[in-house]
């Protein structure tokens, strides 16, 4: 409310901040309002949101990302949303693409303990991963942009110096420590919140064309301990693990998620009538289960033919008309759990083409979602 409030005042503030003249005194950047040539020195001095140094400065952190493009004519819009609680180890990725108004990307997790909880359409589902390991969300981020720079991340860092020489319009609440900043770029117009004092920057929203919700092209908002409106850890704690979504929802239980492995083969070779294909458990691989759980199945002509429960690590089948199948599993990562660096391999003197699936029993479900 306090934001809607505030947002009014500065669409009608124009017209009163043109009557003002001289610009009142701002020492080090402490009045508050902030002026705008004070405004203007702290973009200068911030330079550029960085999520990198914001996780390494608070240890409860949440950065949302909305942003819009158009493409040959086809609009769409890109939404990211990532958490952490360094305290608790639980941490938050949420990302979605529309593309023409069909959605071709959307996933929420929420992970860092044995029970992760996923949703990609419909309910929230669970799943475990037997030897959790925590990494910092936004540094295992940026890790990962650093090994694919050309693959899809979120815009976690964004020069705000670039608005530095702007005429700013700036109310607030000083009761709140809260203030909202607006300036004018041609046909943009560029809002910012302000939260705290010392004044930091908790929110980024740029407008084009209107001051609708269609109307923006870029935002961003950040939510810290000390500026928590968007944090979600609540969330997790009461309505997910605290099973109150579960009385909303109407249902008795979680529905299960397999363990999140496709088994995609990277290597294969044809020795006389012997055909060898082998693949690794990727190193992406984050949240392990038992073997014992999880069997890999040979499927040909659109039917199982040869299946190994993994935690048996090797599976001869032949068949009457002499058609044989070996499995085997390298349980070479963490013992007693399906793992990175963990390897598959299958052979046979079978001419027809097959391909490898995972069953998972504990969710009952296989893991490439298929039947």
């Amino acid at each position: 409310m306090l934001r809607t409030i505030l947002l009014s005042f500065l669409f009608f503030a124009p017209a009163i901040a043109g009557c003002l003249e001289v610009e009142r005194p701002c020492p080090e950047n402490t009045c508050f309002p902030l002026t705008s040539s004070a405004f203007n020195s702290l973009l200068e001095e911030v330079g550029e949101i960085d999520a990198l140094k914001l996780a390494e400065e608070y240890d409860r952190l949440s950065i949302t990302t909305l942003t819009r493009f158009s493409d040959s004519g086809v609009s769409g819009e890109m939404e990211w949303s990532v958490e952490k609680d360094d305290d608790l180890r639980l941490r938050l990725v949420s990302n979605s693409v529309v593309v023409g108004g069909v959605e071709v990307v959307g996933y929420e997790i929420w992970d860092g303990g044995r029970d992760t909880y996923t949703r990609t359409n419909n309910h929230w589902m669970i799943g475990r991963d037997m030897e959790p390991n925590y990494e910092d969300p936004f540094l295992e981020i940026a890790r990962l942009a650093t090994e694919d720079p050309n693959g899809r991340w979120p815009p976690f860092r964004f020069d705000v110096s670039q608005f530095s020489e702007m005429a700013w319009t700036i109310t607030g609440d000083a009761t709140e420590s809260y203030q909202i900043a607006r300036a004018t770029n041609g046909s943009a117009e560029i809002y910012f919140e302000i939260k705290g004092l010392p004044p930091r920057i908790v929110g980024l929203t740029i407008y084009s064309g209107g001051l609708g919700q269609d109307d923006v092209t870029f935002s961003m908002s950040i939510a810290t301990e000390n500026w928590d409106g968007g944090l979600s850890t609540d969330y997790y704690l009461t309505v997910l693990e605290g099973g109150s979504y579960l009385a909303i929802s109407g249902l008795s239980e979680f529905p299960r998620s397999p363990v999140p492995f496709i088994p995609v083969p990277d290597h294969q070779s044809v020795n006389g009538d012997t055909t060898l294909v082998t693949g690794t458990v990727p190193r992406e691989m984050s949240h392990e289960a038992t073997l014992s759980e999880v069997e890999m199945h040979v499927f040909s002509e659109g039917s199982s033919v040869a299946s190994l429960m993994l935690n048996e690590l090797e599976s001869n089948i032949t068949s009457d008309d002499g058609t044989w199948w070996d499995l085997s599993w390298i349980d070479a990562g963490e013992l007693g759990l399906i793992s990175q660096l963990d390897e598959f391999s299958v052979s046979t003197n079978s001419a027809e083409p097959f391909e490898i699936r995972v069953f998972d029993h504990w969710a009952q479900a296989w893991t490439d979602r298929g039947d």
